[in-house]
């Protein structure tokens, strides 16, 4: 029997710990001990009813997509090197036939990926969300040492990854977050010297005078919204940017003159378009692992509880004062 965390109805209080059956391993999966789990926003928002458009309302739902472990079972056509080894599978992203948040769990063998021998449960479960949804900093942006990149919202565990992808390139991350506190907290955590309190600063002002006018040169933004004309008048001639989510909402108006007098890219930026691109998840998982490996990447863990203590974890996310990610340990 394994123990999963599901969903009951609407609200944190209607989560359980259900003793449940694990269905029989298909021939290209593996059975594997979760070792930590990571939790995030968009659970809560499941958590608390709130849908995507056209999907599906379950009365029983399970959770988690993001889990690193220990091996203990492969199917039939599963390569037996996979046996016993510490693994952090990339995705799939699907709460109810890969669900993370357990004790025991299925992934499909062509998802694992082997934990680097110096690296924790912890950070390996902390890793792939952040690190790939930042990736096109690294890999499209055609950024040169110098160049500045601007990070909106950039306290985030999606915002620190992409800090340290810009520093691979020699880039220079400017940063956003509209707390006091969690400025001097990322400033001491990840030594940036550019943070603009959009609570309090002009964003237009700050960028203009951190780059002497020149603006940026890639923009990676989590808000969209009505925060979306301000970035295209700190846009460098040229500069990419990057919309990867709609927390200010999905609607707003433009200057396509804008747009076009300073040949901008505009682009729309969602995970699984790495994801599910074989090579582009090979090539990037790899270059991850090593830096992982070597120290260059950290994810920041801000706190970690026992699966019995799901609802207290849930309840820290939702305060949203602290810097990092929260880990379950079952």
């Amino acid at each position: 029997m394994a123990t999963l965390v599901r969903v009951h109805g609407q609200g944190i209080d209607q989560l359980q710990l259900d003793e449940v059956e694990l269905r029989e391993l298909a021939s290209n999966e593996v059975r594997m001990t979760v070792k930590a789990s990571r939790i995030t926003g968009d659970q809560l928002n499941y958590i608390k009813g709130l849908r995507l458009p056209g999907e599906a309302i379950h009365e029983i739902s399970s959770l988690g997509y993001e889990a690193a472990g220990i091996v203990t079972a492969i199917g039939k056509s599963v390569d037996e090197k996979w046996l016993g080894k510490r693994v952090m599978p990339v995705g799939p992203y699907d709460f109810e036939r890969y669900p993370s948040l357990g004790d025991d769990i299925i992934v499909p063998a062509s998802r694992l990926v082997e934990i680097p021998d110096n690296v924790y449960f912890t950070a390996a479960a902390s890793t792939w969300v952040p690190y790939l949804t930042a990736y096109p900093i690294y890999s499209q942006s055609n950024l040169k040492s110098g160049d500045y990149v601007l990070i909106i919202a950039g306290t985030s565990a999606v915002g620190q990854a992409a800090i340290d992808l810009a520093r691979e390139l020699g880039a220079i991350p400017i940063v956003t977050t509209r707390s006091r506190r969690k400025a001097a907290q990322l400033r001491h955590l990840k030594q940036v010297e550019h943070i603009v309190i959009s609570s309090e600063e002009d964003l237009k002002v700050a960028v203009g005078t951190i780059t002497g006018g020149k603006g940026v040169q890639f923009i990676f933004d989590p808000i969209g919204g009505n925060t979306l004309p301000d970035l295209l008048q700190v846009a460098s001639v040229g500069a990419k940017i990057y919309e990867y989510g709609i927390l200010g909402g999905s609607e707003c108006q433009f200057s396509a003159g804008l747009l076009l007098g300073k040949g901008l890219t505009l682009k729309g930026w969602t995970v699984s378009e790495l994801v599910e691109d074989d090579l582009a998840r090979s090539q990037a998982v790899t270059h991850i692992c090593e830096k992982l490996a070597l120290g260059d990447f950290n994810p920041t863990i801000a706190k970690t509880y026992p699966l019995n203590q799901i609802w207290e974890a849930y309840r820290k996310l939702e305060e949203n004062d602290f810097l990092g990610t929260i880990i379950i340990e079952p």
